[in-house]
């Protein structure tokens, strides 16, 4: 199936991972001992269930997911799961093979690093129904490390940042990356090829060892502050559950919740979970007053006052303390539901 693998028996698939050149000051033994050097994919419900006890027993995991279109609508593909001594690519096209992996990751007694876990934890809440803890979010921690040197703030990617602390050098990422746009349905296709499993393999192979290393330089040697500043992150998963669809957002004066994800000196931009491609923006002068207090992931109440011809950007304002009535609502599945339409913002 795989060209070059090593098989580790009739069922397992097994191939070691490339070396990649880590930064000179990086302990050797550290290295050894927190980056995996093997990947493993895992393709039926048995062997994932083989593999729990393993997982359930580690104190760090790293974990990231691929799709087509990852997020609240989109299809969750492969999910990569790095333990120091291997990495596993579970098949989330394979049946029951994810969800066995749900005391995992909503165990908070095993800590999950990912980077920008807003869209996987989405795909997880939507797609099976399952809701992260644990989550240590290398994005987040990169943030809180520009608030303590009074530097202002910017989403880092994982690449940017593994070059940062780790000075790691990925090419084939880059190359990758583009082949990935020109095609977005690249992680549907079965059997996957041996690039695209390396590629996802070393999305994650690092992260246990960047959690060491972004641990050290917050002097947050367990990680707790960055875990709790991340549950804002896995929260995301449960914005905008009333709304059925991302058309259905195309309302003026409706009520919805947007994250602060990263801004301009004209704008700021917000994250909706109604899907990747879907944003809102603050960029009337007096409007971007009322957001001076919030930081990158907060969550903040609004309301739409407009959006482009394509429907991919709203206009936003901030909604102000009883401005608006709270809708009454019923449960669903993943939240709470609105009953009736709500009431637009008085003149």
């Amino acid at each position: 199936m795989i060209s070059g693998l090593r098989r580790f028996s009739r069922r397992f698939s097994t191939w070691q991972l490339p070396e990649v050149p880590l930064s000179d000051t990086l302990d050797d033994a550290v290295i050894r001992q927190l980056v995996p050097r093997e990947a493993r994919l895992v393709e039926s419900k048995q062997e994932a269930e083989e593999l729990l006890p393993e997982l359930l027993a580690a104190r760090v995991l790293g974990l990231d997911c691929e799709g087509v279109a990852l997020g609240r609508w989109g299809r969750l593909c492969l999910c990569q799961v790095a333990t120091p001594q291997q990495v596993f690519l579970f098949d989330g096209l394979r049946t029951g093979v994810v969800e066995v992996l749900r005391p995992v990751l909503t165990s908070t007694a095993v800590t999950k690093v990912m980077h920008d876990s807003r869209e996987d934890s989405s795909a997880f809440l939507s797609q099976f129904d399952i809701e992260l803890a644990g989550v240590f979010d290398s994005q987040v921690a990169h943030t809180m490390m520009l608030e303590n040197q009074a530097t202002k703030p910017f989403q880092i990617s994982l690449n940017e940042l593994l070059k940062s602390v780790l000075k790691l050098e990925n090419e084939k990422e880059t190359s990758l990356g583009q082949r990935m746009k020109k095609d977005p349905n690249i992680w549907f296709y079965r059997p996957m090829k041996e690039d695209l499993l390396t590629y996802a393999a070393q999305d994650v192979m690092y992260l246990p060892l960047l959690h060491r290393r972004l641990c050290d330089q917050l002097g947050d040697r367990t990680g707790n502050r960055v875990m709790s500043r991340s549950q804002e992150y896995v929260k995301y998963a449960r914005m905008n559950l009333h709304l059925s669809s991302p058309k259905a957002a195309q309302r003026r004066h409706l009520r919805l919740q947007a994250m602060l994800a990263t801004h301009t000196d004209a704008a700021l931009y917000f994250k909706l979970n109604l899907g990747a491609h879907r944003q809102g923006v603050v960029s009337r002068e007096e409007a971007l007053k009322n957001f001076k207090d919030m930081h990158y992931g907060q969550i903040a109440d609004c309301w739409v006052s407009a959006w482009n011809t394509g429907g991919n950007i709203l206009f936003l304002e901030r909604l102000e303390a009883n401005a608006m009535p709270e809708p009454e609502r019923k449960p669903g599945n993943f939240g709470w539901r609105r009953r009736r339409r709500p009431v637009g913002p008085k003149e």
